[in-house]
C-alpha cells in the first residue's frame, strides 16, 4: 500500500462543492436544509464554506467535510473506505493505491434486533412510502419490512443481527453496525450453472425487480462499496451461476459495474454488465418502475430471455467440449 500523506487527503476536500451540487442538487451559494438526518430543519440553516471546504449548520452545529458526507451517503464508517470511495469518484485528484482487505465478521458487534423488528413491523401501515414507490405490498410481508416511526425510516431486516433503514423524508440511510451483509445473500447458496441472479445497488431496486417478476432472484449490495462482501461470499460459497450487474444509471453505478465485473472475472464467475434502464432516462430501477412500468417490464423480459439463451448456449458448448475430451480418451 502506498503512503498516504496529509496533502493527498487534503486534495480531496475541495471536491465537497462538486459533491453537494451533483449528488444532492444543492445550490451552495445560499443556505440549504441541514443534511444531518437527526435534525428536522424547517428553515434552511446549513451553509457551504469555500474557505474551509465544509458545510456547517448554524442551528444544530453539525459540520461535514467531503469524507463525512461520503460516510452518510454510502453507509461506511472507516476512513479507509471513505477515502477509497472519494478516490473512485474523483480519480484525477490523487493517485492512491489501496490494499485489498477481507470482510471480517466480528461476533462482538452482533446484536439481536428481533424485538426491534417486531415493533417496526407493527408500524408498517403508518407510512405510505413503499406504496408510493410502487412496490408490491405482498413483498413487505414476505421480507418482514417495518417502519421506525421515531426515526421515520423504513426498516429492512437482513437477518436477526443486521438491518438496513431508509428515510421516508430524504436520502438518509442507516446500516446497523457489524458485518455489511447483502440483501438476500442466501440466494448465493446451492447454485448451479443455470442459476441467474440480479445484483442491484439498493433493496428498493431489488424489490422493484421482484414487483415486475415474482420469480426473479435478486440481491442488493446495500451500497456500492459493499461489493467486497459480494466478492467474498461468491468466492466462499463457490458460486457456479451467473450474475447480472444492474446498478444505477449514473457515473458511480457505471464505474462500480466495471470494477465488480473485472473482479468477478478474476474469480471465474460469469457475469453480465448491462443497463436494463439505459433507454428510459431514469437513475435507477425503482424510478423506472414508477415512471414507466410497462417499458421496464418490456426491457427486463428482453434482456432476461437473452441472458438465459446465452447461458444455455454456454452450457451446451461446455458439455460438447467435455464429450469431445471423453471421446479422445
Amino acid at each position: 500500500m502506498s503512503f498516504i500523506d496529509r496533502t493527498s487527503i487534503d486534495n480531496f476536500k475541495p471536491m465537497l462543492a462538486d459533491y453537494l451540487i451533483n449528488k444532492h442538487n444543492i445550490n451552495i451559494n445560499r443556505p440549504f436544509t441541514c443534511l444531518n438526518p437527526s435534525h428536522e430543519d424547517n428553515h434552511p440553516s446549513m451553509s457551504y464554506s469555500p474557505k474551509y471546504n465544509i458545510c456547517k449548520c448554524f442551528a444544530c452545529g453539525t459540520t461535514y467535510d467531503i469524507f463525512d458526507m461520503i460516510g452518510l451517503d454510502y453507509g461506511v464508517e472507516s476512513f479507509k473506505e471513505k477515502l477509497e470511495i472519494v478516490d473512485k469518484l474523483y480519480p484525477n485528484i490523487s493517485n492512491i493505491v489501496f490494499k485489498k482487505f477481507d470482510v471480517v465478521e466480528s461476533k462482538n458487534t452482533l446484536i439481536d434486533f428481533t424485538n426491534y423488528f417486531k415493533k417496526c413491523i407493527s408500524k408498517i401501515n403508518d407510512t405510505n412510502y413503499l406504496n408510493e414507490r410502487k412496490i408490491n405490498p405482498d413483498l413487505l410481508k414476505k421480507y418482514k419490512v417495518g417502519f421506525d416511526d421515531k426515526r421515520e425510516m423504513v426498516v429492512f431486516p437482513i437477518n436477526k443481527n443486521c438491518y438496513f433503514a431508509r428515510s421516508v423524508n430524504g436520502d438518509s440511510k442507516i446500516k446497523s453496525k457489524g458485518t455489511s451483509y447483502l440483501w438476500n445473500e442466501k440466494l448465493l447458496d446451492n447454485s448451479d450453472n443455470k442459476t441467474l441472479i440480479y445484483v442491484t445497488e439498493s433493496i428498493i431496486d431489488s424489490l422493484s425487480l421482484e414487483t415486475i417478476d415474482p420469480g426473479v432472484k435478486t440481491i442488493a449490495l446495500n451500497g456500492l462499496p459493499n461489493y467486497k462482501r459480494l466478492l467474498k461470499v461468491v468466492e466462499d460459497k463457490g458460486y457456479n451461476g451467473t450474475l447480472v450487474l444492474a446498478f444505477d444509471n449514473d457515473k458511480s453505478g457505471k464505474m462500480y459495474q466495471d470494477i465488480v465485473k473485472e473482479e468477478l472475472t478474476k474469480l471465474n464467475v460469469n457475469s453480465f454488465s448491462t443497463s436494463i434502464i439505459s433507454s428510459l432516462d431514469v437513475k435507477d430501477l425503482n424510478e423506472a418502475l414508477i415512471k414507466n412500468k410497462e417499458l421496464l417490464i418490456k426491457n427486463y423480459n428482453y434482456f432476461n430471455e437473452n441472458f438465459k439463451i446465452i447461458i444455455d448456449k454456454k452450457i451446451e458448448s461446455e458439455g460438447y467440449e467435455i464429450w469431445v475430451k471423453k471421446r479422445k480418451k
